[in-house]
């Protein structure tokens, strides 16, 4: 069941989650910051802008942390309206641009205002801002919301897989009242108050990386990262079934092979900094799993091989009733997804193929990850 908003606050109030001091979001006088952390995005920053800009509750700055820029990216974005602050020696990509970003903002503000972290080829639904207030008004232990992120609208193959398995993610995580793995880049709230407490944690027995940072610099997945940092020192972020941010997708199988290798070195990774601990259980106990179930076909195959050679086998027509169940459900899980979408999954092939491609990746992941990756153990 999903969780609503609570009535507007009337000002900030202090709670307490796992021990931290935590000042409430008030909908009236908290200020929102927005950061866009942007490398290249000369094609898309202005729409970027202009969603933020067209927002109900727009934010109090928009600023777009150029890094490293080549193209026209920085000029764009300030004839967009932005800020623009253009990163200077940075070498940890999103994570530097984000931090280098926060330096300077976060003095500026309150432990009840709120930072919207979004990236530059994603554009928020107008009442995307207002309706994360609400969530983090309604309890202070979020410490931040995610955006319910859905896939642009793309003619290629890869680029409609994407757009399916998106929309059946978010409908598994909706379906558990928004309890999340990973807070998305896409777009994501965060109070002021939870920075503030990753960035004095870090270093501790807590956390790991130099007390300070609040995006972890050396973590392939920052994202990740930031998530399990934050519901380890208390917080329990959210995902917002209302706030919907479209996000670009990959649109060729190199590319989407590259980001999946990285997302999945950077998950293990995370969970190899953090060790067995409460926090992390339940994500150690998925890859297991999907480890392990990416080598059931394997064993089926073997074992039919095995009946068909050696054993008299009887097909039974019986079980071809379970398959309308499949197709029903990943029909269902993929409804947002629009009518092609729906069509692909009902056909089943093209999706079993497109997780058959992802778990080989997930291998040569955790390949890389063994063999490149001295493990800290937190205590």
């Amino acid at each position: 069941m999903m969780v609503r908003p609570a009535a507007p606050a009337e000002a900030p109030t202090v709670v307490t989650a796992g021990g931290i001091g935590v000042a409430a979001v008030s909908l009236r006088t908290s200020r929102v910051v927005a950061l866009v952390p942007a490398h290249d995005e000369q094609d898309g920053i202005v729409q970027t802008v202009r969603s933020l800009q067209g927002q109900t509750r727009r934010p109090d700055r928009i600023i777009v942390v150029a890094d490293n820029c080549t193209d026209a990216t920085a000029a764009l974005a300030r004839s967009a309206g932005a800020e623009v602050v253009e990163t200077v020696g940075n070498k940890h990509k999103k994570a530097g641009a984000l931090n280098f970003a926060l330096r300077s903002v976060l003095p500026g503000l309150q432990r009840g205002d709120v930072v919207l972290s979004m990236d530059a080829d994603s554009q928020l639904m107008p009442d995307f801002i207002d309706t994360g207030l609400r969530y983090l008004a309604f309890s202070p232990r979020r410490g931040a919301v995610s955006g319910s992120y859905r896939a642009r609208d793309d003619a290629s193959v890869i680029g409609l897989l994407q757009r399916v398995e998106y929309a059946q993610g978010l409908h598994t995580v909706h379906s558990h009242g928004g309890r999340i793995h990973v807070l998305s880049g896409a777009a994501c709230m965060f109070t002021v108050e939870a920075l503030l407490a990753v960035a004095e944690l870090r270093g501790s027995p807590a956390l790991p990386g130099p007390r300070g940072w609040i995006y972890h610099q050396e973590s392939l997945t920052e994202d990740y990262e930031l998530t399990v940092a934050l519901k380890r020192i208390g917080y329990e972020p959210l995902n917002a079934r209302d706030c919907t941010v479209v996000t670009d997708v990959m649109t060729t199988w190199g590319a989407w092979i590259t980001q999946r290798l990285r997302w999945q070195r950077g998950t293990l990774d995370t969970l190899s900094m953090y060790g067995w601990v409460q926090h992390t259980r339940k994500a150690w106990a998925i890859q297991v799993w999907t480890y392990l179930r990416s080598v059931i076909p394997l064993v089926m195959v073997l074992f039919w091989a095995y009946a068909l050679t050696f054993e008299s086998v009887a097909f039974q027509l019986t079980w071809l009733a379970l398959l309308p169940v499949f197709v029903l459900d990943q029909v269902v899980s993929t409804w947002k997804a629009g009518g092609r979408a729906r069509l692909f999954a009902a056909l089943l092939l093209p999706l079993w193929i497109y997780d058959s491609v992802q778990l080989w990746v997930y291998w040569r992941a955790l390949v890389r990850h063994l063999r490149s990756t001295e493990s800290i153990w937190i205590v």
